[in-house]
């Protein structure tokens, strides 16, 4: 598994209840710019609508040798490739709980490029000074082992 490209701040930002791998539909020069870890998905989410999965705002920058490079939008919606029963089951659990559909990472597995999501809630201001308080002193205590 070779990761792409990674949301970093969905680790402080949310709460991870869940997580799916999905497949996404692209075009080819998207498949190539990504396969070139090319792109950003920290301002990207999922949403569900007529029991299809769609990806919004996730930057998919031209592929330099494309062509036709002027008739491309990077922030176009796009498709993710889930069984119909995980779309319910993830619709379902967002309705109830009040969650958010955040993708996290783009990576490749045997050729393909997958998408992991996640169903998250959001935290809140002191959840966050929590996280920080967490991860620098986990930063200060391997710095003191070594």
């Amino acid at each position: 598994m070779k990761v792409l490209i990674s949301n970093k701040k969905a680790n402080l930002n949310y709460f991870t209840i869940d997580k799916y791998e999905s497949g996404i539909s692209l075009n080819g020069n998207e498949v190539k710019s990504i396969a070139n870890a090319n792109g950003n998905i920290n301002d990207a989410f999922c949403f569900i609508k007529n029991n299809e999965m769609y990806l919004l705002n996730m930057y998919i920058p031209p592929y330099k040798q494309d062509s036709k490079i002027n008739a491309y939008d990077p922030y176009r919606k796009r498709k993710l490739l889930l069984h119909k029963d995980e779309i319910i089951k993830i619709d379902y659990q967002t309705k109830k709980n009040k969650l958010t559909i955040i993708p996290t990472l783009i990576y490749m597995n045997k050729n393909k490029i997958k998408v992991e999501i996640i169903l998250a809630k959001s935290k809140k201001k002191w959840d966050k000074r929590e996280t920080i308080k967490l991860n620098e002193n986990k930063r200060v205590s391997a710095k003191f082992t070594n």
